[in-house]
């Protein structure tokens, strides 16, 4: 494509290769910025249940992440939102540390709420001044009833990614060795899920729903709503599995490496064929193939309907595919997958090079099973602000779809490119995953060539886009 907002085109695998050779490394960490360390840290924990953070640092990051991820409801699922607490850092502690009020907020945590788990989340400023967080939660055990681990998340000591990492190595030393094995049971690694979620449970629901349907049992959804003592019981299981690659591969090599569970490589199950892979993933080496089988039969035969019209939608188009604030970069390859599956010719718009980056071994994994879907990136992608709010992208999508017959828009209602937008956001459009993704991705579908005819509004465009 000859367009001067272009910035690459070609495969994902020449995209991979060059940020490898490190021929296409931004300057920014990312243009549309991700959260820091600390932020992602407080995700996973944020997971599980009954645990107490304990924040090394000013109110607000305290502020920061408890509005984000615990101020939006009441509760969640029947679980009561539980409390953040800071240390509240002030110059003074600045200057002559603050390891003293970390211990006092850590026994002041185990006496007011009683927690299963407390743990402790430098920051910044405690970063700074080198405050040993690791010593001083060591030390507190001894005269509290809570279990402490530490984390060492501050924002400068590394990228989003380093923080849900780091997390799920901290959980990983929670678990105790085996005293039986739990037949037929898997962990599902990965999430980042708490009292209020950061990713659609719906998923997580399908998934769920999948297990039992073979025979299978799940002993905890690391760190999706899971307590500590199904952490504690995690190396007894047969099999780890994960709800997103990307997410669960990290922690599940480790435990494989650490403690020899084994770890199962399956993508994000969206589509028939990479539902059946994920459920077979699972049913193999629990020995439920059998039944597996059947259910893979009985679930498609009902969606059947749906399947033809996601076919009927899709074959013969362009689908372009963007990059926004849903989906992520995983998430739209795997809807490329599945594009493709039903017809379609797949286009990923703005996959940040920095995500290529971070997520090299998911990304490499991808290649191998043959995913290699065209890549466009443009120069707004580049620039600093929000996909959402960014004139340039809105306007270089219009242009790319400009070259395009037949083509339909898989992303964000949000952008207004002259072809059927799918919105993918709508809450009443989950799960995507599995045989129930099937049904309302059809929905989606549907009302997206349906609709695509109707004017939309040319003040609510300029409203977003000035």
């Amino acid at each position: 494509m000859k367009n001067e907002r272009v910035v690459f085109h070609g495969t994902l695998k020449q995209l991979f290769g060059k940020v490898e050779r490190g021929d296409m490394i931004p300057k920014l960490q990312a243009s549309h910025a991700p959260p820091c360390k600390f932020w992602t840290a407080f995700m996973v924990i944020n997971g599980i249940r009954h645990t107490v953070p304990v924040i090394h640092g000013p109110t607000g990051c305290t502020y920061s992440v408890a509005s984000a991820y615990k101020l939006r409801g009441c509760e969640y699922r029947g679980t009561p939102l539980e409390p953040t607490t800071c240390t509240s850092l002030e110059e003074t502690n600045i200057i002559y540390g603050g390891e003293g009020k970390l211990l006092q907020a850590i026994k002041e945590a185990d006496r007011k709420y009683h927690p299963d788990l407390i743990a402790v989340l430098s920051c910044c400023c405690s970063g700074i001044i080198g405050d040993d967080v690791e010593t001083i939660a060591r030390k507190s055990e001894a005269d509290i009833n809570a279990k402490v681990i530490a984390i060492r998340s501050e924002g400068f000591g590394g990228d989003f990614r380093s923080g849900f990492e780091d997390a799920f190595k901290a959980i990983i030393d929670l678990m105790e060795p085996p005293t039986k094995k739990m037949e037929k049971t898997i962990n599902i690694l990965g999430a980042r899920i708490g009292p209020t979620y950061t990713e659609w449970v719906d998923d997580l629901d399908e998934i769920r729903r999948l297990v039992y349907a073979i025979g299978g049992k799940i002993n905890a959804i690391i760190a999706g709503g899971c307590t500590v003592q199904q952490i504690r019981k995690a190396r007894e299981v047969e099999l780890n599995a994960s709800w997103c690659y990307d997410w669960g591969q990290k922690i599940g090599q480790l435990i494989e490496e650490k403690f020899g569970v084994p770890y199962s490589n399956t993508g994000q199950p969206y589509g028939l064929k990479a539902t059946e892979e994920w459920i077979m993933g699972v049913a193999q080496p629990l020995g439920l193939k059998n039944k597996a089988e059947q259910v893979i039969h009985n679930e498609t035969r009902k969606v059947m309907d749906d399947v033809n019209c996601m076919r009927q939608a899709l074959s013969g188009k362009t689908a372009i595919i963007e990059i926004t604030e849903f989906p992520g970069p995983i998430r739209a390859l795997s809807l490329a997958r599945m594009a493709e599956e039903f017809g379609a010719y797949p286009i990923i718009v703005n996959i940040h090079p920095y995500t290529i980056k971070e997520r090299m071994p998911s990304i490499k994994f991808l290649l191998e099973q043959g995913q290699n879907p065209e890549i466009i990136l443009t120069k707004g992608l580049f620039s600093l602000g929000t996909f959402r709010s960014s004139r340039d992208t809105e306007e270089e999508l219009e242009s790319i779809a400009s070259n395009y017959d037949n083509a339909i828009y898989l992303g964000n209602p949000e952008r207004y490119p002259n072809i059927p937008v799918v919105n993918l956001t709508t809450r009443t459009g989950y799960p995507h995953y599995g045989y129930r993704g099937i049904k309302n991705m059809a929905n989606l579908f549907r009302s997206a060539i349906k609709h695509s005819s109707r004017s939309r509004s040319k003040l609510y465009k300029r409203v977003l886009y000035g």
